[in-house]
């Protein structure tokens, strides 16, 4: 029987209860199919103590020695690289005890995966799910939107091998070695990388040139992962009330962690303009912000958000918190637009969601957006104020002239025909193909 050992370092966190992002949401869905696909599945976590409960292996991390597994959502960039590293070596510790044959790793991300070079020279086949290409992320959060300068990932990751060559990168700091040599060791070693769409795919060629990864990236969309129903919105006026939201406003939504990649600053950037340029158009508009602050930086963008929204005198914001279950799927079917600013998403987890329950898409021009929205269900906007306020109001005025029950429709189609289980099987014939030590023949460009 093949063995799959799938280590996530927020696996013994559910997205029921904290804002871990679409990572966990993809492990959360691709579980129980990897159960019924019949494989030997370990699922490997961090924890306190090393221990085993069912199918799930708990590994000792110093980091959470005297804490809960949560806390890894409020460390700073440093204690997070210290986590990282120690569960790195967790992992590195474990599988040396492993028989590799008919075995398959699968990391859940990259920063957070396993050592892939010790790994693949211990004969172990392996599988990498990216939910974001992490020079590419790094160059976004950290240069390009601070400074304006449009850096790309693949100009750093070149800098990186040529400091790399010159010895200059001995003394990094531990954050920088999640980044470049553990992204380009899954690059080389990681016999199926598995990409959410295709510029993703591409971002992460273009990064690590040399190393034959191109052929060897898989891109399989995630899909919809959850129970969207658009029927829902027959509950409307219940489910923004519960919230203390007006149902007779145009509703905007933005759903996700509370963190700066996610720029949800931009869509109340946009709201004040709109009521610089028509007060009486913004007083129809409100933006419900669902989510909770995690991850660096967080909290006090969660502060900034909130300063930010006071200075409004028309448009209305409901900060929502942290939303899951059956009150996600009301809220998105209770919405008029979902708002997807975010500098960076890989696929845009909550846009499929979004446009399965039947709401049209506003988004920035990131590789989830390039890969799921389109005229026929929503808009793509530059990402500055005035764009995003453009499209609003163009999307206010959809509903007003009946045009959006047609992208509605629209929407719930486009959802319905990518349930997350297409997803899963691709996943579970990759996996079979390496378990027995043969190529997948599904690669795809």
């Amino acid at each position: 029987m093949p063995r799959i050992f799938l280590c996530s370092a927020t696996g013994a966190l559910t997205s029921d209860a904290a804002p871990v992002g679409g990572g966990v949401a993809v492990l959360e869905a691709l579980i129980p199919h990897l159960e019924a696909a019949g494989f030997d599945l370990t699922i490997l976590t961090p924890d306190r103590d090393d221990r085993l409960t069912g199918n799930r292996q708990s590994l000792r991390v110093p980091t959470l020695a005297t804490a809960e597994p949560d806390r890894i959502l409020k460390l700073n960039a440093r204690a997070y690289a210290t986590f990282a590293l120690e569960w790195e070596s967790a992992l590195e510790r474990y599988f040396s005890d492993i028989d590799p044959r008919d075995a398959v790793v699968i990391a859940n991300d990259t920063s957070e995966g396993p050592p892939f070079a010790a790994l693949h020279a211990n004969g172990f086949r392996q599988m990498g799910l990216l939910h974001v290409i992490v020079s590419e992320f790094f160059s976004r959060r950290y240069i390009s939107q601070p400074t304006g300068i449009p850096i790309g990932g693949q100009h750093l990751s070149a800098l990186w091998r040529l400091a790399e060559a010159r010895g200059l990168t001995r003394h990094a700091p531990d954050i920088a070695r999640l980044v470049w040599p553990k992204e380009g060791d899954l690059a080389r070693f990681v016999d199926a990388p598995i990409a959410p769409s295709a510029p993703v795919a591409r971002s992460l060629a273009n990064c690590y040139p040399g190393t034959g990864v191109a052929a060897r990236t898989q891109i399989v969309p995630w899909g919809v992962v959850g129970n969207a129903d658009p029927t829902l919105r027959e509950h409307r006026r219940d489910t923004l009330r519960r919230i203390g939201a007006d149902p007779n406003r145009f509703t905007l939504l933005t759903l996700s962690r509370i963190s700066p990649e996610k720029r949800i600053h931009l869509a109340i950037d946009a709201l004040k303009l709109i009521e610089a340029q028509s007060p009486t158009t913004a007083e129809r508009i409100q933006l419900v912000i669902a989510g909770a602050p995690a991850y660096m930086g967080g909290g006090s963008y969660d502060r900034k958000l909130r300063r930010a929204s006071a200075q409004l005198k028309r448009a209305e914001i409901h900060f929502a918190g942290y939303v899951s279950g059956d009150d996600k799927w009301r809220l998105f079917a209770a919405t008029d637009t979902f708002l997807s600013p975010s500098y960076y998403e890989a696929y845009g987890l909550t846009i499929a969601q979004a446009l399965a329950s039947g709401v049209p898409v506003i988004a920035a021009p990131h590789a989830g957006a390039r890969a799921t929205v389109d005229e026929r269900h929503g808009w793509i906007a530059e990402p500055n104020p005035a764009s995003f306020g453009a499209v609003i109001r163009r999307a206010l005025h959809a509903d007003e002239t009946r045009d959006i029950p047609r992208l509605r429709e629209n929407a719930a189609r486009w959802g319905s025909e990518r349930p997350f289980t297409i997803a899963a099987e691709r996943l579970i014939r990759i996996a079979r193909r390496l378990a027995v030590g043969e190529r997948p023949e599904e690669a795809q460009r």
